[in-house]
C-alpha cells in the first residue's frame, strides 16, 4: 500500500482495487485515482502547518490544479466585493 494511507483506508482502498477489472482501457488511471482518493485529506482533518504548506506545493505543481478527479473543486476565487460584502465594508 502507498504511504499516506493508514488502517480503514488502506483495507477501503484495496477492496476498491481488486474489485476493478484489470482490462479495457484506462483501468490503470482508475486504481490511481482510487488510491489518490482514500489518501486525500479529509474535511475536518487536522493538518500541521507544514503538512499545509507541503499540500498547497503539491497542488500548485499539478497539471490541473482547479479540481480533484471527482471534478469538486480545490480552489476558489473570493472577489474583493465578496469579501467586503462578508466583513461588512459595503
Amino acid at each position: 500500500m502507498p504511504a499516506g494511507l493508514d488502517g480503514k483506508r488502506s483495507i477501503a482502498a484495496l477492496r476498491e482495487l481488486l474489485d476493478t477489472p484489470a482490462s479495457g482501457t484506462g483501468w490503470q488511471e482508475k486504481i490511481a485515482q482510487s488510491i489518490a482518493c482514500h489518501s486525500a485529506v479529509r474535511a475536518g482533518q487536522v493538518l500541521s502547518l507544514d503538512e499545509m504548506r507541503q499540500l498547497i506545493r503539491g497542488l500548485e505543481q499539478t497539471t490541473l490544479p482547479h479540481a480533484c478527479p471527482h471534478g469538486r473543486p480545490t480552489v476558489i476565487h473570493l472577489g474583493l466585493a465578496h469579501l467586503e460584502k462578508e466583513f461588512k465594508r459595503t
